[in-house]
């Protein structure tokens, strides 16, 4: 494999994985110790509780009052989580994530070998009466792994939940939109997501959102409003770039089989597809390499709808999985042409297929990240290898001899392809390794000279260390 070795930052990770690995057998030990007298001002061993003489039914009542008192607020250390008699719970969470990462296109040393620390979350959930559930997370940082700004706060919402055939979030949110942009990153099988989702999903935005399922998840839907096109989309430099602003989004899935004792049991598949209106102005849609390096930057003017359509499938057999997504994004180009005509829309599409297989026997659909035998508890964790082939495409709905006017009606065309391997290691439920090499190939190099190595295809890495509570 054509990549050049890391260096001090990633030995610097390795004898952090080392020391991390080396703590968590305490932590499991402890993690089902419960603390369960906060209301009381002296330990439980201390509580005299009344001795009834027989027959005594008043004292039986106090012995069974001072139970339920001590037992009234709990703190348990093995989920860190707080519940109070079942009717109100919150879990406290944090993540913190280092990683370093490089690519053989990258102009200067600094560039290909580059020590990042880039994500430190905080946050907690919970529910209430178990007709309410709520969530906040928030970043301690305020860009991406791309190095673009963003909005710290990421989920903070409220969502009514008693009944599952109908529900109700309100708040800021992932809009209904993408398999691989709503997958939790404690369960993603690479260091980053797909190119398709990262570039084309919408992510969040704030709105609220209707949503739930029947007969055991054999249809689900999912649909909402949001005041934008989501923090995907969103472009911090100063200039003439545009969002869709008001947009609607609506998601249906199924899970046809599940429930049946069959290896088919755990077959998802979905549409979802979005709206919204586009200003006048030039498109923020670009195109950028897995490690953020522009390839694809549009210089034409757009105006009208901005719509999405998707298409997502997964398959999770056992230890292995199956995933394929396809998402289109078209803007329309409305009477900018020379002679105010209408122009061929602005089209980008992605597609990827990607497997993977857990060697240590952990259900897929259980997830990794609670491995059948943790390190130092009879086991090495849990062990992955995932492989992935995605294509992405940006240039204009009319094919032809494109032209880099912006008021053509054929756009230039480039497409990357993307080979990923990623071999990942779960030491337990708090620790995930993960060691990720691509392969990007342009049909079009010259399109990128500028900001890669004159090179029509290149590998990069990226190796990262993630603990989670």
């Amino acid at each position: 494999m054509p990549c050049r070795s890391f260096s001090g930052p990633a030995l610097c990770f390795l004898v952090l994985a080392g020391m991390t690995c080396a703590l968590t057998p305490r932590l499991a030990a402890a993690q089902d110790v419960e603390v369960t007298s906060f209301d009381q001002p002296a330990p439980a061993s201390s509580v005299v509780e009344p001795k009834p003489a027989s027959g005594d039914e008043q004292g039986v009542e106090q012995t069974e009052n001072v139970r339920r008192k001590r037992n009234r607020l709990k703190l348990h250390w093995r989920s860190a989580s707080l519940d109070y008699q079942r009717k109100f719970r919150i879990d406290f969470r944090s993540k913190f994530r280092g990683e370093t990462r490089g690519s053989d296109a990258a102009v200067t040393r600094e560039e290909l070998d580059t020590l990042d620390i880039p994500r430190h979350r905080i946050g907690f959930d919970g529910q209430i009466l178990s007709a309410v559930a709520f969530k906040v997370d928030r970043e301690l940082d305020s860009t991406n792994h791309l190095g673009v700004p963003t909005d710290p706060w990421r989920d903070v919402y409220f969502d009514v939940t008693q009944l599952q055939e109908a529900q109700f979030r309100y708040g800021q949110f992932k809009m209904p939109f993408s398999l691989d942009e709503t997958t939790s990153s404690q369960d993603l099988e690479f260091a980053y997501r797909s190119t398709s989702a990262t570039l084309l999903a919408p992510s969040r935005a704030r709105g609220w959102m209707v949503h739930g399922d029947t007969l055991d998840r054999f249809v689900g839907y999912e649909y909402g409003v949001f005041r934008t096109d989501g923090s995907n989309s969103i472009d911090h430099t100063p200039g003439k770039r545009v969002n869709a602003g008001q947009t609607t989004a609506w998601r249906i899935t199924s899970e046809p089989l599940r429930g049946l004792n069959s290896p088919f049991a755990y077959v998802h598949v979905g549409y979802a597809r979005t709206s919204g209106d586009l200003p006048d102005g030039v498109s923020v849609i670009k195109g950028r390499t897995v490690l953020g390096a522009e390839f694809y930057k549009p210089e034409f003017y757009v105006f009208g709808k901005r719509e999405r359509r998707g298409y997502e499938f997964e398959w999770l057999p056992g230890p292995a999985s199956l995933k394929m997504e396809q998402i289109t994004l078209t803007e329309q180009r409305l009477g900018e042409g020379v002679q105010n005509d209408d122009l061929s829309p602005y089209q980008v599409k992605g597609q990827y297929v990607s497997g993977s297989y857990a060697f240590t026997g952990e259900s897929k659909a259980r997830g990794l990240d609670r491995p059948l035998h943790p390190l130092f508890q009879g086991g090495i964790g849990a062990l992955e290898a995932a492989v992935r082939v995605e294509k992405i495409t940006f240039g204009s709905v009319a094919t032809g001899a494109g032209s880099s006017s912006p008021r053509a009606d054929v756009l230039p065309s480039n497409t990357d392809r993307i080979l990923s391997f990623s071999g990942n290691w779960y030491p337990n439920r708090w620790v995930k390794v993960q060691l990720t090499f691509v392969r990007e190939t342009f049909t079009d190099p010259s399109l990128v000279y500028k900001t890669l190595r004159p090179t029509p295809d290149f590998w990069s890495r990226i190796f990262r260390i993630q603990f989670s509570i």
